[in-house]
């Protein structure tokens, strides 16, 4: 009974060590930049483009965070034309995605650790809309369509700590630290009686943990 008794104290002890461990960087922000790449199906109706996200987490222990992600990207088409003695038509269409997503980030190393590698893994609502001007003999027609859909993502990142701000010199904490880092996530989603789209985001990020 003993033995038992000292486990548990040890147990909980460490448990509280991990989350006190967590308290110098308890929330976070980030801001990141790269693109979204579409790959199998979805590949055919949209090019690779430009995209950004902003999200804010909170560091639940050393090695568990929680995540809130707000994304969006540009992603041009293929443009159409067709031209006869009598009839001319031009396609120009652009497509924007939009995604919001949750979920835990894994954290494979400590968050005191100058460099971390870490694992995301989160469900999300998609809306993908696009942007469809038509011109027949010079004359605009617009056809725009928006479709939403709910997915999941997982992917792998690294990030390093460039910069501590401290109270006082020597501080064991922090009062912030700035971080720069890269990120690829696979998304996937499902879209009842459609084609489902997959689609990978890269991305450079930059960091605030207070």
């Amino acid at each position: 009974m003993k033995i038992r008794a000292q486990v548990v104290v040890m147990a909980v002890v460490l448990g509280i060590a991990a989350t006190a461990g967590a308290q110098p960087g308890t929330a976070f922000l980030e801001g990141h930049g790269g693109a979204l790449i579409p790959v199998g199906h979805f590949n055919k109706e949209q090019n690779p483009g430009g995209a950004y996200s902003i999200a804010a987490g909170y560091e639940f222990t050393s090695f568990l965070d929680g995540l809130v992600e707000f994304t969006h990207s540009f992603n041009d088409t293929d443009d159409f034309h067709f031209r006869t003695t009598q009839f001319t038509a031009r396609s120009d269409e652009v497509a924007q995605n939009f995604i919001v997503s949750t979920g835990p980030r894994i954290n494979f190393a400590s968050s005191d650790y100058p460099v971390r590698p870490y694992m995301v893994a989160q469900v999300g609502w998609y809306h993908f809309a696009r942007f469809n001007s038509i011109e027949v003999n010079h004359v605009r027609i617009l056809d725009d369509e928006d479709i939403d859909a709910v997915g999941l993502q997982g992917g792998l990142g690294i990030e390093g700590t460039i910069l501590s701000v401290t109270e006082h010199r020597g501080d064991r904490y922090p009062l912030l630290d700035v971080t720069l880092g890269v990120e690829g996530v696979y998304h996937q989603t499902f879209i009842p009686n459609r084609p489902d789209k997959q689609m990978v985001t890269a991305m450079a990020t930059l960091g605030f943990r207070f």
